[in-house]
């Protein structure tokens, strides 16, 4: 997987956050709670492409999804 289809997954399920709130108006987009869920989906997406990949997911010290940079050239 490149850098590149990576962002795209990310870029694709964040406009699915986008489309929601547009419909509900749940969040504010200025708000805390707006960053925190586009946080969650990031994760997401990365645990997603590990799980698909490697079969796992890798996390830090501080239990944080590892964003790993998963390039095939």
């Amino acid at each position: 997987m490149t850098q590149g289809q990576i962002d795209d997954a990310e870029r694709k399920a964040l406009n699915v956050l986008d489309e929601w709130n547009d419909v509900t108006g749940a969040l504010d987009v200025n708000g805390g709670w707006y960053r925190e869920c586009q946080s969650v989906i990031e994760d997401a997406v990365h645990i997603g492409i590990q799980m698909a990949l490697y079969g796992q997911v890798y996390y830090d010290e501080d239990k944080q999804v590892i964003k790993k940079s998963i390039t095939n050239q």
